[in-house]
């Protein structure tokens, strides 16, 4: 793309999504990030609160913080919902259980109680519902991994026993040398004990080896628990262990003892008659290979499982299952969705029914409460911002449903893309889908840019959710214009287990055809325009992302991997799990197929790239050694054929964790592709925004030549010898004056109107609503188009995206005065002329100066108030003047005088 069509497209891919008739909000990188996200949601045994987890970014501290909430479903709060009180503020707690009784909330957390604090990472607190603050119940040296309660007075928990003599020396010596998968310095992590009045700690398992989860039976007499036997994790010849202890008999017994089979997640029915867990089957179980999740119950009394029919090929879901009354509640995996089943059990198994309600089909996370009726879940599509909801479930029913909580409600004013889920032939002509989203200036026959974004595992899957964080962010690219392709190549999970196996030993062979013929399906849909092509992705994503550039290095224009592989013989010695993954997916380790490891390695062919490539890594990466990132960006560096930029990220493991390199890593995507793609900014013109802010005075001054002026430096432009307001896009459906009405724009319509000398480029003042309508139908007949006055809510929504320091009576005074001291001033105020208070028109800074997209547009609520269309057609002058302000603690305006109002007017398009 040429420049100047990314200058057009700067004053044009804006706001509105099809069909929106209303200005809307422009997506920032902190849009993203500042979502906030509720995890951990337990139901109370009466089934009447919720205890959750918030999760948000603070930007101050650098870090994102989890914070415990209480919502009581039986009392309704100020917003209309039920009721929600926030439980903790220090920003590191998570994990809360209810005791069975439901007085207290468990949780864990690090804070520090004192400086000289001698406990060690999270530990378990205490929160009695009947009043007081939360209290500290362990003081161990050593963090507590997990806990669950046992009975109501006593809970149980996975811990280290106290560190060694040998570890303490070293400590005090201040040695941090590691000895790697040492056997001797693998120690156990075992379960204890605690009572909630006495504190005082049991031991109950004497196990070597690491516990990795437990669950408690409700009667308290079974724990089942699973234990990593071995440090060496890099293959899978040392899989978990399952046992089940019977705390009555003090006995333990190993379950599930069968060579690769190691089910997780137990969670018992309500009786305690026995449990359900998963366990991941595939063709290759020796490496512990990617497969399909199928579904168990343990029968206590029996010492005997079966596997669960669920009589659906793809097994479980990423929405997990969960016990109810009368059986257990599945989503199972069915593509990008769900498909929500509930399981009754009878007395020969169970019999399948299927749930109705689609928003199941769309929830990876459900929880069914203690009472095994009440369901609380998140429902959202890939185009709906979630919804938090409660109701009852009974065999299979929801009834009742509703929301219990509303989170980041600031978004309520953004544009979200339209998002479908589309199918085309891939690879071997097998079906493949994807997640497609428009830009928001989409219009049927015209081609648009196209990202590609691709989703990690490779078993992973992109699913039909909202998804919008620091790798996938459709409604930034959306913004600028473009489709976002996710595609769910073979290899995919959620798919069924051939599906997600057709890659084994077949790596990259089945997923670039994958993606191509969707890029060409869209592209033979009229949709995409073929040489306006960028691909990114994280972890696999990015490993596809690289590969793409080297075997159809002319078709992308630009390439972000993020953690992506490009050697595959020196991954298998430093990934963390490079023994199984590779042995999975190349068949066997390099030194027997080392002609394979090399065919399949991108960094032999990376003398075939020319795509403009930004690679991405945290320093800390195991998971795909940050060596793979100077091994590409060497490559391309040496090589000089394609442009190449490294960002390493310190102390930032595979998955980013402070949110100041989740900013940096979206800023640096952002401006590559804005660079390569939409041609929209030159290098040059990126290194100048390192030295020239774009709100900066000297910035705004060079974007303010694009103002329309005439000749004799008139704000706006001539039509037929008259002269009319500069109109600037807001999306696909709304022209709005950039300036309020100048008094010269206003004397083309009345020539009698008085302009002193000088003030032709003030805004009119003193303008009645008589002669608002009137100067609108003017400028229809000027033109030939439906001008016309803004609504209330479209100025109100204006007023929002108002600069910090608008020519308001604020200004005037240096400070925001409150009622009575705008009382005060009334009589000083009476005394000034209009001309001796406004400003000309843009004189005060835009609201929207550090976008460097958005069309500049002033005095959105200043200067003078405006006219708008208020209900049943009446007018209303709307926003601050230079002789008011809003009430700093209501927001209020009080009514500007008469001499003191103007107007603005929209245009809508076609």
């Amino acid at each position: 793309m040429t420049r100047q069509l990314g200058l057009g497209l700067i004053c044009w891919l804006l706001l509105a999504a099809p069909g929106q008739t209303q200005p809307q909000r422009t997506w920032t990188i902190e849009d993203i990030l500042r979502q906030e996200r509720l995890t951990d949601l337990e139901i109370a045994p009466d089934g009447r609160r919720i205890v959750w987890v918030r999760r948000k970014a603070n930007f101050d501290k650098d870090r994102f913080e989890t914070d415990l909430f209480l919502t009581y479903l039986d009392r309704q709060g100020p917003d209309g919902l039920p009721l929600t009180v926030q439980l903790t503020r220090s920003g590191n707690n998570r994990a809360p259980r209810w005791s069975p009784d439901g007085r207290y909330i468990a949780f864990l957390s690090s804070r520090k109680i004192h400086s000289n604090d001698p406990t060690q990472g999270s530990q378990i607190w205490l929160l009695d519902t009947f009043g007081g603050e939360p209290y500290r119940l362990t003081e161990l040296d050593v963090p507590v991994q997990s806990f669950a309660w046992f009975d109501s007075t006593r809970l149980v928990f996975a811990a280290r026993e106290t560190p060694t003599y040998d570890e303490q020396l070293r400590k005090k010596r201040k040695d941090d040398a590691q000895a790697i998968e040492d056997t001797t310095e693998f120690y156990p992590v075992r379960l204890f004990r605690i009572a909630i009045d006495s504190k005082k700690i049991e031991r109950l398992t004497e196990n070597e080896g690491e516990i990795l989860e437990f669950s408690v039976d409700p009667s308290g007499r079974y724990l089942v628990y699973s234990i990593d036997p071995h440090p060496v994790d890099a293959d899978a010849r040392h899989q978990p262990r399952q046992y089940l202890l019977d705390l009555h008999r003090n006995e333990t017994v190993e379950i599930f003892a069968e060579r690769y089979f190691d089910p997780e997640r137990f969670v018992w029915t309500r009786d305690g008659a026995g449990f359900y867990a998963s366990d991941e089957f595939a063709s290759d179980p020796e490496n512990e290979g990617a497969g399909i999740t199928k579904l168990y119950y343990f029968d206590v009394a029996r010492r005997t499982y079966r596997e669960v029919p669920l009589g659906w090929e793809a097994g479980v879901g990423y929405g997990g299952y969960q016990v109810t009354e009368g059986g257990v509640h599945v989503q199972l995996a069915a593509g990008p969705r769900m498909e929500p089943r509930f399981y009754e059990k009878t007395a020969d198994g169970w019999r399948a029914h299927p749930v109705l309600d689609a928003r199941l089909r769309h929830s990876t996370s459900i929880r069914i409460g203690p009472d095994g009726h009440t369901i609380a879940f998140v429902y959202s599509r890939a185009d709906l911002l979630p919804q938090y909801l409660v109701g009852t479930y009974q065999r299979g029913r929801l009834r009742d449903v509703r929301p219990f909580v509303q989170l980041n409600t600031y978004l309520k004013d953004y544009p979200i893309p339209r998002a479908d889920v589309i199918y085309w032939k891939g690879a071997e002509g097998d079906t493949v889908n994807g997640i497609l989203y428009y830009p928001f200036n989409y219009r049927p026959g015209r081609r648009y840019p196209l990202m590609v974004v691709i989703h990690g595992g490779p078993s992973g899957v992109d699913l039909d959710a909202w998804r919008a964080d620091w790798t996938v962010y459709p409604p930034l690219w959306a913004q600028r214009g473009a489709f976002v392709l996710r595609p769910n190549y073979h290899g995919s999970g959620h798919h069924g287990l051939e599906f997600v196996e057709s890659i084994k030993g077949r790596y990259y062979e089945l997923e670039l055809p994958d993606i191509i013929q969707g890029i060409d399906y869209l592209v033979s849909q009229g949709l995409v325009d073929p040489d306006s092509l960028g691909v990114m992705g994280w972890s696999n994503g990015a490993i596809l992302t690289i590969a793409l550039t080297v075997e159809y290095p002319e078709r992308f224009k630009v390439a972000m991997p993020g953690a992506g592989d490009v050697n595959w013989i020196s991954d298998y010695g430093n990934c963390a799990f490079g023994v199984r993954f590779d042995d999975s997916y190349f068949g066997g380790p390099p030194w027997e197929r080392l002609d394979h490891y090399i065919a399949k390695s991108p960094l032999f062919r990376l003398h075939r790239v020319i795509t403009p490539t930004l690679i991405h890594f945290g320093d800390k990466d195991t998971a795909v050694p940050t060596e793979q990132g100077w091994q590409h960006y060497r490559a391309l560096q040496q090589l000089g054929k394609a442009p190449v930029r490294f960002i390493l990220y310190p102390d930032e493991p595979h998955s980013f964790r402070r949110p100041s390199h989740q900013r940096r890593k979206m800023e640096e995507d952002l401006a590559w592709a804005d660079t390569y793609l939409f041609g929209r900014t030159s290098m040059a013109e990126r290194l100048r925004q390192r030295v020239l802010p774009e709100d900066a005075p000297l910035a705004l001054r060079l974007r303010a030549r694009q103002i329309a002026r005439t000749a004799d430096g008139l704000y706006g432009v001539e039509h037929q010898g008259r002269l009319l307001p500069e109109m600037v896009p807001l999306g696909d459906t709304l022209l709005v004056s950039r300036f309020e009405i100048t008094r010269a724009q206003f004397r083309a319509f009345k020539p009698d109107y008085p302009v002193p000398p000088g003030t032709e480029n003030y805004p009119a003042s003193g303008i009645t609503a008589d002669e608002a309508r009137a100067y609108v139908a003017w400028l229809r007949r000027q033109t030939g188009q439906p001008y016309r006055l803004p609504t209330k809510r479209e100025l109100e929504t204006l007023q929002k995206k108002a600069g910090p320091s608008e020519n308001t009576l604020a200004y005037w005074l240096g400070y925001t005065p409150n009622p009575d001291e705008r009382r005060q001033l009334e009589d000083v105020l009476a005394g000034f002329r209009p001309d001796e208070l406004l400003l000309p028109v843009g004189s005060r800074p835009p609201g929207n100066a550090r976008d460097p997209e958005a069309p500049l547009l002033y005095d959105l609520d200043g200067n003078v108030a405006e006219w708008a269309v208020a209900a049943k057609g009446t007018l209303q002058p709307s926003g601050a003047s230079a002789v008011t302000v809003r009430d700093p603690r209501t927001g209020e305006l009080s009514a500007p005088p008469p001499s003191f109002i103007g107007l603005r007017v929209v245009l809508p398009r076609h």
